[in-house]
């Protein structure tokens, strides 16, 4: 609910397929690995081409989004203006347990609390106990003491998280292919190789 689009977990999900693909070439080439050139060369060169398409496309999915987080994070700032207080409610479980793993207050930091309807009805001057840093247990939420909060946003703490994955998904691709491309120098000289011809002589009868 914190994302735009369900497409900013695909990059994730097709580096999971690839290497799913891949294990499977790695096991026909492991089989193929000392026999003579056949229909496993074939088809272990098949599977590397779907694993190639699979890379790329997700290396550059990793990339676009990179580029647009801000966009792909937009409804972040509803979740937090549809926070209840309710412990029931999804927006407002979403909320704390995102608060409470992210070491985050607030979208941008915690005054962002003193714009949202919950705070302005509450007529409370504090913020959701999840902003208590856990480090301070005598924390009961009150903007009195803002040391004892979070101090960053949580759109921040979002963005390093998904920055550094993308980038792992990107470096990790770039390997892959390197890999890729190795493979198919090593099979196309396996296939191309023709074991010299064995002559005996015949005896005449």
């Amino acid at each position: 609910m914190f994302f735009s689009s369900f497409y900013i977990i695909l990059p994730a999900l097709l580096a999971v397929v690839g290497g799913a693909i891949l294990f499977i070439s790695g096991s026909i080439g492991c089989l193929m690995s000392n026999k003579k050139p056949s229909c496993l060369h074939g088809l272990f060169v098949y599977f590397l081409i779907i694993v190639f398409c699979v890379v790329v496309t997700t290396a550059a999915l990793a990339y676009t989004h990179k580029r647009k987080l801000d966009v792909d994070l937009a409804p972040l700032k509803d979740v937090f203006q549809n926070y209840s207080g309710n412990s029931q409610d999804p927006d407002t479980k979403a909320v704390n347990a995102l608060q409470r793993e992210l070491r985050c207050c607030g979208v941008y930091n915690y005054t962002d609390w003193l714009e949202t309807p919950w705070f302005n009805h509450s007529s409370k001057y504090e913020v959701p106990l999840s902003c208590c840093n856990k480090n301070f247990h005598d924390c009961n939420g009150t903007l009195d003491s803002p040391l004892l909060l979070y101090n960053e946003g949580c759109q921040n703490k979002i963005e390093e998280k998904l920055r550094l994955v993308l980038d792992i998904i990107m470096m990790t691709s770039l390997v892959v292919l390197f890999v890729l491309v190795m493979s198919w120098i090593t099979v196309a000289q396996l296939m191309g190789h023709q074991p010299p011809q064995e002559y005996r002589i015949l005896d005449k009868e």
